[in-house]
């Protein structure tokens, strides 16, 4: 398996893996219309030319970037394909000159092994809840975390 940048055939696939998932709870469905606009945002873990695992760094502001719709999938985990796929969304944050990356998360554990800091969600921008607004637990019953990750210049 091996870590590359998404392709536009690659978005009706990402969108069924994520299904999959938030239909298990674990993270929010992304429309079609969204994954397309936001196919550069993506780095799939390919297996056999199939996503297996998907991860994505949407920019938010100059210094600010979230990491969303990362998962992999149940019978590729405990192997590190997580920690890379993070791991090249970080890279690609630090190359373009973002600062700070962020994610809302089920999972604080995994990304805090990682460097991430749980912060407070009222330190983020507002404009970050827009994707929150169509969550069944929001805004009373969220049960993510979040946390942030500063990147350290070279």
């Amino acid at each position: 398996m091996k870590i590359r940048k998404a392709h536009i055939k690659d978005a009706y696939r990402v969108q069924a893996l994520l299904k999959k998932y938030a239909s298990e709870g674990e993270l929010l469905i992304r429309p079609m219309g969204d994954i397309f606009a936001q196919i550069r945002d993506f780095f799939v873990l390919d297996k056999n030319g199939r996503p297996a695992g998907v991860v994505a760094l949407h920019v938010y502001w100059e210094d600010l970037g979230e990491i969303r719709s990362f998962l992999v999938e149940k019978s590729a985990r405990g192997k590190g394909l997580g920690e890379a796929l993070i791991t090249s969304a970080i890279k690609e944050a630090k190359t373009i000159g973002i600062k700070k990356v962020f994610a809302l998360t089920k999972i604080p554990g995994f990304f805090l092994k990682y460097g991430f800091k749980k912060i407070s969600r009222s330190k983020l921008p507002h404009k970050i809840w827009k994707d929150c607004f169509n969550c069944a637990k929001y805004p009373k019953h969220c049960d993510e975390t979040a946390v942030i990750y500063r990147i350290k210049e070279s």
